[in-house]
C-alpha cells in the first residue's frame, strides 16, 4: 500500500472511527491515542472561540455538534487560527440543524467567528487617527466589520435566547479600539450604509462620498448628508473605526 493510501485511511479512521477501517498494522491503543488527541484539540479550539455558543448546548450535545464538523469537513487551510471561520462553513454549507440547535445556530456562530477574526487582525497598511473628516481621506480600519443580522446575536446568553428573528435587521460594527480591546457598536442602517460604502471606496472624501450615498438614499438632501456624514465619522473617528493614512 502506496504512503499517500496508509495516511488517508490513518486520517479517515481518526475522523469517523465508526464509518472507516481501523489501519491493520497500528494497535487499537495507539489509534485511540491519536482520536482523542486530535478530537480534543479541535474541540479545545471551538470551546474557547465560540464560548458563547458552548455554553448554550448540553456536553452531549455539543460533542455531536463537534464531531460532525471532525468528521465531515474538509479544512482548506492548516492553521489552528483558521478552524473558527472553517466551523462557520461547516454549519453555513454542510451541517443540517438538529432538533437540539437554537434557531440563531449560525448568525451567532458568524458573529462570535468576527469577533475572533476581528482581534487577530494583522493591519498592512500606515494609518493614523483623523484630526477633520472633512479635509483628509477616510479608511474603514482593517480592524473593523460591519455585519447584519436577523437575531439579536450580541444578546445571546443562556438566559437570554431568541425564538424568532426580530422583524428590523440588526446592524454590528465589531472593532478594535485604541487598547487593542474588541468592541461592537450597534449601527442604524443608515450607519451600515455608510460604512459599507467607506469600506467599498477606500480613500474616499467626506464630499465623494455623500454623493455615493445620496445616489443609495435619494430621499435626502446633500445638506442632510453632509452634516448627518460628518457627525457619525466624528464619532466613529474617536472609536478608530474610521481611519485616514499616516
Amino acid at each position: 500500500m502506496q504512503f499517500k493510501q496508509v495516511q488517508k485511511q490513518f486520517s479517515d479512521y481518526i475522523r469517523d472511527p465508526l464509518a472507516n477501517p481501523k489501519p491493520v498494522d497500528i494497535e487499537e491503543r495507539r489509534m485511540k491515542i491519536y482520536r482523542e488527541l486530535f478530537f480534543n484539540n479541535v474541540n479545545g479550539f471551538l470551546e474557547s472561540g465560540f464560548p458563547v455558543l458552548h455554553s448554550l448546548y448540553k456536553p452531549q450535545q455539543w460533542l455531536q455538534l463537534v464531531r460532525a464538523f471532525f468528521a465531515q469537513h474538509q479544512a482548506q487551510s492548516p492553521y489552528f487560527l483558521d478552524i473558527s471561520k472553517e466551523f462557520v462553513d461547516f454549519l453555513a454549507q454542510e451541517y443540517t440543524p438538529q432538533a437540539s440547535d437554537p434557531a440563531f445556530l449560525l448568525e451567532l456562530a458568524h458573529y462570535e467567528w468576527v469577533e475572533l477574526a476581528v482581534a487577530t487582525a494583522k493591519v498592512q497598511g500606515q494609518y493614523r487617527a483623523i484630526a477633520a473628516v472633512e479635509s483628509e481621506p477616510l479608511y474603514l480600519s482593517e480592524c473593523a466589520q460591519v455585519v447584519c443580522y436577523h437575531y439579536p446575536v450580541q444578546t445571546i446568553s443562556i438566559d437570554n435566547q431568541p425564538t424568532a428573528p426580530d422583524q428590523v435587521p440588526s446592524y454590528i460594527c465589531v472593532y478594535r479600539d485604541r487598547n487593542d480591546e474588541v468592541q461592537f457598536l450597534a449601527l442604524n442602517a443608515m450607519t451600515a450604509l455608510l460604512l459599507d460604502t467607506l469600506d467599498k471606496s477606500p480613500g474616499i472624501s467626506l464630499s465623494a462620498l455623500c454623493t455615493l450615498l445620496k445616489q443609495q438614499a435619494p430621499s435626502f438632501s446633500e445638506e442632510q448628508l453632509q452634516a448627518g456624514a460628518q457627525q457619525i465619522l466624528a464619532d466613529l473617528a474617536q472609536r478608530s473605526i474610521v481611519l485616514t493614512l499616516d
